[in-house]
């Protein structure tokens, strides 16, 4: 595959572990790169990884990183790219949960992945890449489990304009490990689901309100219990949890 910003990849280091680290990254990215050696003479517009003093010897388009920032290097090297040659699409897998996981395709290279401790924090990420990167057309694929989190998600990526899909995400988790949300939203994004174009009423079990209450407990350490009134509030992301505390008298210390 070759990207419409990145036609010319190599990887350029004799250190053999940055090799194969930045290889099977990059491999994972839908990016092709070339292995080559450092003395190799390479295309002058061509964009290649080596280790800092590989990248201070040869210069050119070199990307200095060393083993332990591979991925986060990459990372920061694709935004910087995308930010000169805005993407047609933004493809954004999210797994839903009280911890989402979320995945972004550009043009079909893979940005990142990562989970986060609330929907509040996944929505802002995703509202601030759309923001710096603009591509011309937003997908956000949500897979269909934890009905709350993902009809909240859902209903809030509607009201931000973008198009929408809910996915079958059975398949996603089979031999994941129990807390791999980043990997299972990666999959979600990779997959096409049905697209949704009106926002759903947000259905919340009584033991959902009930594990908030017992939340509010802890987070309050002891000191109250918020109402079902109110649980069912923060369920449908009209309140956070410590709004609802707050409107209940708590005061943190």
């Amino acid at each position: 595959m070759v990207t419409p910003f990145v036609k010319r990849l190599y990887v350029r280091t004799d250190d053999f572990r940055l090799a194969h680290r930045l290889l099977s990254e990059l491999q994972e990215r839908n990016l092709p790169a070339k292995q080559v050696s450092p003395s190799q003479a390479i295309e002058s517009d061509a964009y290649w990884f080596g280790t800092p003093d590989e990248v201070e010897a040869f210069g050119g388009r070199g990307v200095a990183v060393d083993v332990e920032s591979v991925e986060e290097t990459i990372s920061t090297w694709l935004l910087s790219r995308q930010l000169e040659a805005p993407p047609k699409q933004l493809v954004i897998g999210i797994d839903p949960g009280p911890r989402p996981g979320c995945a972004f395709f550009s043009d079909g290279v893979l940005m990142g992945k990562r989970e986060v401790d609330s929907i509040e924090e996944a929505l802002r990420g995703i509202v601030d890449l759309v923001t710096h990167i603009q591509p011309e057309r937003v997908l956000i694929r949500i897979g269909h489990g934890s009905p709350v989190h993902r009809d909240r998600l859902l209903n809030r990526t509607l009201a931000l304009g973008y198009h929408v899909e809910i996915v079958n995400e059975h398949r996603t988790s089979s031999g994941q490990p129990r807390h791999a949300h980043g990997t299972a939203a990666l999959k979600i994004a990779m997959m096409s689901g049905k697209p949704v174009h009106e926002q759903r009423e947000v259905e919340v079990s009584e033991g959902e309100l009930r594990n908030l209450q017992r939340i509010s407990r802890q987070r309050s350490k002891g000191q109250l219990t918020i109402s079902l009134a109110a649980a069912r509030k923060v369920a449908r992301g009209d309140l956070t949890m410590e709004e609802a505390l707050r409107n209940a008298g708590y005061e943190a210390s």
